[in-house]
C-alpha cells in the first residue's frame, strides 16, 4: 500500500536542511573513528535541475556514493516551466576501479501530489586519456510520473559524452548530448572552469570551482513540452495566440517550424559550487545564474538564479 505525504514546500525544505545539519556531524565523527583518508572531490553532473551531487574521484578501487540533495527549481538545457518547482532528490552511484559507473536518482517535486516525480537510471564510463585530457560517455533513461509538469518530460533518453582539457590555469570541457523520446535534439555545451582548494579547514578542506558555460542546440523538446503541458492542462492556451492547439478528441496538431530545428545558442550561465570535504563526507552548496537565449514565441523561460545543496557519503 502506497502512502502519500504532502508537505508545504517551505516546511519540507526546512526539514531537509535540519536533517542535513543533524546527520553531518555524526557522519564526520564516524569517519574520524574509522581513520580513513579523505578523497579529492569534484562537482557532479546535472540531472533534473543541475543537482549538485558530489562525486569523489577514485583511482585504485571501486566506490559507492549516496547523496541527498535539494534545490529551489528545475531546468533542462536552459529551459524552465512557468511555475517554480523546488525538489528533493536521493542518488546512489557505484563506480568501479576501471571507471565504469552506474547510478539511480529519484526526485520529489514539492508542488505535486506524487511522491516520486522522476527517476533517472544511468550507466557510463569516465577516465583519463592522458595527464591533461579526460573523457566520458554515458546513457541515461528518464522515467516520469503521470502528467509531469517538467520540460524534461518531453524526452526519455539521453546519450552524453565529453572531452576535457586541463590548460593549467583553466579547465575546458566540450560536452555533447543527444536526447530523444517524444522529441529529439542535439546539444553542444562548452564549459570553462577553474578549481581552487583551501586546505586544513576544520579538519577537512574546501573546494571552489566557478564555471562559465554556453549551450548550443536545437529545441524540439521545448515545443513538444509546450504541446504536452497545454494538453494536460498544466498551462492554459493563451487566447488569440498562435502555436499548438488541442484538436478534436483531445489530440494536438502543430506545425513544425524552423525555429525548433535551428542549431542556435540556447543558454549561458555562471555556476559557483562550494564543497567542504572531510574524510568520506562531502557537503556542497551551489549558486547558478542562467540566461536563456533564442526562445520560442510562447516559451516563458527567463533569466533565473538556482540554488542547490547536497550531502554525500562515499564508501
Amino acid at each position: 500500500m502506497m502512502i502519500r505525504l504532502r508537505v508545504h514546500r517551505a516546511g519540507l525544505l526546512t526539514v531537509i536542511f535540519v536533517l542535513l545539519g543533524f546527520f553531518l556531524p555524526r557522519l564526520a565523527q564516524a569517519q574520524r573513528d574509522a581513520g580513513s583518508p579523505g578523497e579529492a572531490a569534484t562537482a557532479g553532473a546535472a540531472t533534473i535541475a543541475d543537482t549538485a551531487a558530489v562525486v569523489p574521484v577514485q583511482k585504485r578501487r571501486g566506490s559507492f556514493t549516496a547523496t541527498l540533495s535539494a534545490g529551489n527549481n528545475s531546468s533542462f538545457f536552459g529551459r524552465t516551466q512557468a511555475e517554480r518547482y523546488p525538489y528533493a532528490a536521493a542518488e546512489a552511484t557505484y563506480t568501479s576501479r576501471f571507471g565504469v559507473w552506474g547510478s539511480v536518482v529519484s526526485y520529489n517535486l514539492f508542488a505535486t501530489t506524487s511522491f516520486i516525480d522522476e527517476t533517472d537510471v544511468s550507466v557510463g564510463w569516465d577516465g583519463d586519456l592522458s595527464k591533461k585530457v579526460d573523457a566520458s560517455i554515458s546513457y541515461s533513461r528518464f522515467l516520469f510520473g503521470p502528467n509531469s509538469p517538467l520540460v524534461k518530460s518531453s524526452v526519455t533518453n539521453s546519450l552524453d559524452g565529453y572531452v576535457g582539457w586541463d590548460w593549467g590555469y583553466l579547465y575546458s570541457r566540450l560536452n555533447a548530448a543527444y536526447v530523444f523520446g517524444e522529441s529529439s535534439d542535439l546539444f553542444l555545451i562548452l564549459d570553462n572552469s577553474r578549481y581552487f582548494e583551501i586546505d586544513k579547514v576544520l579538519g577537512g578542506y574546501i573546494a571552489l570551482e566557478p564555471r562559465l558555460s554556453a549551450t548550443m542546440g536545437t529545441q524540439r523538446f521545448a515545443q513538444t513540452s509546450l504541446v504536452q503541458q497545454q494538453t494536460r492542462g498544466n498551462i492554459p492556451v493563451p487566447p488569440g495566440r498562435g502555436g499548438p492547439r488541442p484538436g478534436p478528441g483531445g489530440t494536438v496538431t502543430t506545425t513544425e517550424t524552423t525555429e525548433t530545428t535551428r542549431f542556435r545558442l540556447l543558454n549561458t550561465e555562471l555556476r559557483v559550487p562550494v564543497t567542504y570535504t572531510k574524510g568520506k563526507v562531502a557537503v556542497q552548496a551551489a549558486w547558478r545564474y542562467a540566461v536563456p537565449l533564442n526562445l520560442l514565441p510562447e516559451d516563458v523561460t527567463r533569466a533565473r538564479s538556482f540554488l542547490t545543496a547536497s550531502i554525500s557519503l562515499t564508501l
